[in-house]
């Protein structure tokens, strides 16, 4: 193993880390606000928030993208180029906050929210400042200067979390919430400029073209990943009539624990697309596609113990968790839990071609994929509710999924090696099996659970898919040995 590999293994254990973090503080925050709000103030809180993101995910994977991928293929850093990253992306963002707080109005009558031109255009504040954050962040992570990345996550949480807080104290409401989410911008902000001696002298105007063309079509992709995945909840908020409210408010709830698991493991793209942008530009295949089997394989082996705890029992989560309010979500929160395991692959896909320069490919991919995800979502969610608009995601993932892997098959020749994924994939088996027949055991509730996991993690040790290689991305005193890549 190279001194780069060992490097893209250890950035990927500190944004796992700091990501990990992340998620811990911002659910809190978002458990705080859902018992707060309840079932239905919650759901059109979620609804908001999902315009939101969906405008702020096609930003930051636009331009920043593009400005990852060309700084880390610059061997001593291109100062320009990132001055004009950071000048496009914050006129991009610009432009974004005056169409969403044009479209507030439009929005507000379409979902069905009082009073929600206001609260919409509350949160079209926070679209400047992330457009700033963004753009520092993927000049940060061009460098690959990791752990100042993880920094930023975690205070972002934290001042979301202290500000949840605060607001239970003095008061919860819908236009203070969306406030708590603009401060922790610019608290993560903070945390990263002006960061790592970036300069900003020199001639700018050149870095446009080439920044533009290679952000083009890795901001149309993510531009109709983000819309495929939001259409979810906004086609089930327009077709639930409005005294289902609490759907929604079961839906957002579901959601937000499903992806916890799956956006802390999707912080491998961070680092597989300047790692594997770079390992292109000096021409090292063997390298690029060692990336790609350790980002699947790494994804798949943390997932599958996620599946196991939310999965079994996914009802008594969703009531822990909240309150019984929350009651009935059960089937969507396995669907959905089902689903992002599936986008893990995905992301790790999509970075690869994008890393590849292929990026176009993937754009048409997901794009064609709208108008039949639309139309069975609105088949599923008139036959089974929320229940089938998760079921509508996790099948368009899976579809697109596999698609995006023959075209990483066909660039690299590689996913993932046979044995890792025979390895796996009879440790999950077994896993589950252990899981079931302890479940009939009278005894200690967590009895089922640790033996299961146990018994997964000896399987992988034993069959040696878990190695001290591993270790090394955490523990940097272990020695590490080289050894080729396969791409069976």
């Amino acid at each position: 193993m190279t001194a780069t590999n060992t490097d893209a293994a250890r950035g990927t254990a500190v944004l796992a880390f700091s990501q990990g973090c992340y998620f811990v503080l911002g659910y809190l925050a978002v458990v705080f606000l859902a018992r707060e709000f309840g079932p239905a103030t919650y759901g059109i809180y979620g609804v908001i928030m999902s315009v939101l993101v969906w405008l702020e995910e096609s930003g930051r994977y636009a331009i920043p993208s593009g400005a990852a991928k060309l700084v880390a293929e610059s061997t001593n850093g291109n100062p320009e180029l990132e001055r004009t990253a950071l000048a496009l992306n914050l006129g991009l963002h610009a432009l974004l906050f005056v169409l969403l707080w044009g479209a507030a109005p439009w929005l507000s009558s379409w979902f069905g929210i009082a009073n929600g031109t206001f609260l919409f255009r509350i949160a079209a504040i926070d679209l400047p400042f992330f457009g700033a954050y963004t753009a520092y962040r993927a000049i940060h992570q061009g460098h690959r200067r990791f752990f100042q990345l993880g920094l930023s996550q975690i205070m972002y949480a934290f001042a979301k979390l202290a500000g949840v807080l605060l607001l239970i104290v003095f008061g919860v409401s819908l236009e203070n919430a969306l406030l708590v989410n603009v401060t922790a911008t610019i608290v993560g902000l903070a945390c990263l400029f002006p960061g790592g001696g970036l300069r900003w002298q020199g001639r700018s105007l050149e870095q446009i073209k080439p920044l533009v063309s290679a952000a083009t079509p890795m901001g149309l992709y993510y531009f109709a990943l983000g819309l495929r995945g939001s259409l979810i909840l906004w086609t089930l908020q327009v077709m639930s009539p409005a005294s289902s409210g609490t759907v929604i408010g079961l839906f957002v709830a579901a959601f937000n624990i499903a992806r916890v698991p799956s956006m802390a493991l999707t912080t491998v793209t961070i680092v597989i697309l300047p790692s594997l942008s770079r390992a292109l530009a000096v021409n090292d295949e063997p390298l690029a596609r060692r990336y790609i089997n350790q980002a699947l394989r790494f994804g798949l082996i943390l997932y599958l113990p996620v599946c196991l705890v939310f999965m079994t029992q996914p009802e008594q989560i969703m009531q822990w968790i909240y309150s019984k309010d929350f009651s009935g979500g059960g089937m969507i929160l396995s669907l959905l839990v089902a689903g992002e395991g599936i986008r893990v692959v995905h992301a790790v896909l999509g970075a690869a071609l994008n890393a590849a320069g292929e990026a176009r490919k993937a754009a048409i991919v997901t794009s064609a994929s709208l108008i039949p995800a639309l139309g069975m979502l609105i088949l599923f969610i008139d036959l089974w509710g929320g229940a089938g608009a998760a079921l509508s995601s996790a099948i368009v993932t899976l579809a697109s999924c596999v698609i995006l892997g023959v075209l990483v098959w066909r660039r690299f020749g590689t996913l993932m090696t046979r044995r890792s994924a025979y390895n796996i994939g009879g440790a999950g088996c077994l896993m589950f099996v252990v899981f079931a027949l302890l479940s009939n055991l009278d005894g200690v509730f967590i009895l089922p659970y640790a033996g299961a996991l146990a018994t997964y993690f000896t399987f992988l040790v034993v069959f040696q898919e878990i190695t001290r290689q591993d270790f090394a991305a955490f523990l940097p005193w272990v020695k590490l040995k080289p050894y080729e890549v396969s791409s069976s």
